[in-house]
């Protein structure tokens, strides 16, 4: 262990011993409990609790902090050491912290589970990690969520915040979103455009327009009378398909398909499903677009897979290392019953 006087006092210290340390990919984190020592890696995300030596510690105590890892080295007389790249988690930061008006329209658009990342890195020893936690790491503008459950924590991409300095208090905290992390979703007459609604929030629904490639907020939306949505037309090499029951009978009698009647049905229903990101009554985001978005591609380009619930299993789309297993979430996908149908704005598509 190093001594006092070894540990550096400052911000250039640090950086100057991280920069004198040996680059490694991966680090084992000693914990005092057995078995409770776990390994890290660049890019992990990971949760940091106050170590008792600041001024609020003992107030605070229980603070739970979110990180990702940035670097790791080995220091000859310091040990491990780790660069850490710092996120906000929900309820942390308020409107009146941000210093211009997209700042504070993308913090009240934070949902319970999301990390805001902070353009802000620091160094410490790898002995402060308290535990490696699981988060997701999404693209708002694109299809990019994966399926999780309520405690999956997540964060958007594109977004980081800066420190905003003020010349006439400088010891004000304040934070601003760059105008270069802004994108454009929905339409232009949106609100939301240029962030999100709370990302899981009752009845803050998007749903994706693929000839506009675009998220649209169902609010936003006209309801449609169609019966259902509108899909990409089938590949000219897509193999011949039945259009019902009796036929996809008759073909697999035949010996012309793999797969039978209840299979098909399945693999209608399942292939005329809006893509969708938010499910009404969750305070979580649920999102089945990564498998849906593969189905419809799967069945513009091949059609009816012959065995569709290997496939389904395979597609799912469930993020990693979550309690929800892909049967589980296979089973809320085929019980799943949208409610509407919405005409894209922009292009008149059924979404």
């Amino acid at each position: 262990m190093p001594t006092l006087a070894a540990v550096p006092r400052s911000a250039i210290e640090w950086s100057d011993a991280f920069r004198a340390g040996e680059v490694v990919q991966g680090l084992l984190c000693r914990r005092p409990e057995p078995g409770e020592s776990f390994y890290i890696k660049c890019r992990d995300y990971v949760s940091i609790y106050p170590d008792g030596s600041g001024r609020d510690d003992a107030i605070k105590f229980d603070r739970k902090t979110y990180a990702r890892i940035a670097g790791l080295c080995k220091h000859p007389e310091l040990g491990s050491l780790v660069k850490l790249h710092w996120y906000f988690s929900y309820g942390e930061l308020t409107p009146d912290e941000m210093a211009n008006q997209v700042g504070r329209d993308f913090i009240v658009s934070q949902g319970e589970n999301e990390l805001v990342s902070l353009s802000h890195d620091t160094y410490t020893f790898a002995e402060r990690i308290h535990s490696l936690e699981r988060v997701i790491n999404m693209t708002p503008t694109v299809i990019s969520f994966p399926v999780i459950d309520a405690a999956t924590l997540f964060a958007r991409g594109d977004k980081t915040l800066i420190r905003s300095f003020n010349m006439n208090n400088p010891t004000l905290e304040r934070y601003e979103l760059p105008l270069s992390c802004v994108f454009s979703m929905c339409t232009e007459t949106c609100d939301g455009q240029y962030t999100l609604p709370a990302l899981g929030a009752e009845g803050d629904i998007l749903r994706w327009c693929f000839r506009c490639n675009k998220w649209l907020h169902t609010t936003c939306c006209e309801r449609s009378n169609a019966v259902e949505v509108s899909l990409p037309l089938p590949r000219d090499t897509r193999p011949l398909q039945p259009q019902t029951v009796e036929e996809a009978v008759q073909m697999r009698c035949g010996n012309r398909v793999q797969y039978g009647p209840f299979d098909w049905l399945l693999w209608q229903q399942l292939s005329t499903l809006p893509i969708q990101r938010g499910m009404p009554g969750l305070n979580y985001v649920l999102s089945f677009e990564l498998i849906v978005s593969k189905i419809r591609e799967e069945d513009a380009q091949n059609g009816c897979p012959n065995d569709v619930q290997e496939y389904l299993l395979e597609n799912i789309g469930v993020a990693k290392d979550i309690a929800l297993m892909p049967q589980e979430a296979l089973a809320m996908l085929q019980g799943w019953k949208p409610e509407d149908i919405y005409e894209c704005p922009i292009c008149g598509n059924d979404i």
